[in-house]
């Protein structure tokens, strides 16, 4: 096990802002400066795509399936109506019923494979989407959740992240990912020791490329992770940095290094808005049926405090 510290020794002064990261954050920071103030200080809404609500309603399902931590493999069945359940449409908006049909039916031979492959060597998950908090010191922590944590032959842990990338990425991709460094890291929290393995499954391909915890450089992860930190905080600007990625980024009108057409920011605000009040309508209907529920049984002056 590495003795890396995570919080450094106490300051004579503490910061008086903490910053709250995690990989996704970090990631945006390092791609463009200006994206990640765009999506995380100001927070501008985002356009909601198929791939992102397909990739989503898979992961929902995987998330249901291992989570039910059975002593045998739950039925295919079981995992087809969780994608049922938790399938995200926002994406799908306006599209022709046809198409989106194509969408669903890719997603259920995804998961009709991942079944095939996995309940064979079915072991109940010791956790599945596992939130941990990182204190690495100088005003900076680290959250996430962790896809699957499974247990290996001798006892330990194993850690999957789930993706749904249309191509398995090699293993040395998979050595240098930042996402699996900080996952050794919340394990050594979360548990005491780090995992014996770490893994990307690409549940598309259907690939798992697994790499032994001693070929991640948590340390380097670790100096990143607190480096990105210290500019953030100090950041008096977000400067864009231009890419391949920018035809594809949601804030393009913004941007001063992008010279287009991108999708109305104001317009998807009203959209989310839109989709938050109608959540809002159908929870406020829900949490008035259960608390009537719970008058009738225990009595009219029943009351239910949520911390």
């Amino acid at each position: 096990m590495s003795d890396t510290a995570l919080t450094e020794p106490p300051a004579t002064a503490q910061p008086a802002t903490r910053l709250r990261l995690s990989f996704s954050r970090v990631d945006t920071y390092l791609t463009c400066p200006l994206k990640f103030r765009f999506a995380y200080v100001e927070r501008l809404p985002q356009q909601p795509s198929p791939s992102l609500s397909w990739g989503s309603s898979v992961h929902a399902a995987l998330e249901a399936w291992w989570d039910r931590k059975l002593p045998q493999p739950p039925p295919v069945e079981d995992l087809l109506q969780a994608l049922y359940d938790g399938w995200d449409d926002s994406g799908f908006a306006g599209m022709p019923r046809e198409e989106k049909l194509r969408w669903y039916a890719h997603a259920q031979d995804v998961l009709r494979r991942h079944h095939a492959r996995y309940a064979p060597v079915y072991v109940p998950a010791v956790a599945c989407e596992q939130w941990f908090e990182l204190d690495l010191g100088g005003g900076v922590e680290v959250v996430g959740s962790i896809d699957h944590v499974a247990r290996t032959p001798a006892g330990g842990i194993g850690i999957v992240d789930w993706k749904t990338n249309r191509k398995a990425k090699p293993r040395e991709r998979v050595r240098g990912s930042l996402q699996l460094a900080i996952y050794c890291l919340a394990a050594r929290e979360l548990w005491g020791h780090e995992p014996e393995w770490v893994a990307l499954d690409f549940v598309v391909p259907g690939v798992r490329v697994r790499v032994d915890r001693a070929d991640i450089d948590v340390e380097g992860a670790l100096a990143t992770l607190r480096d990105v930190g210290a500019r953030i905080l100090a950041a008096t600007a977000f400067a864009p940095r231009p890419s391949r990625l920018c035809p594809w980024c949601d804030y393009r009108t913004l941007c001063p290094a992008f010279d287009g057409e991108g999708p109305d920011v104001a317009g998807l605000a009203v959209a989310e808005l839109e989709r938050l009040r109608r959540r809002q309508a159908r929870d406020a209907a829900r949490i008035t049926e259960l608390e009537s529920l719970i008058r009738d049984r225990l009595g009219p002056g029943a009351l239910v405090e949520v911390g």
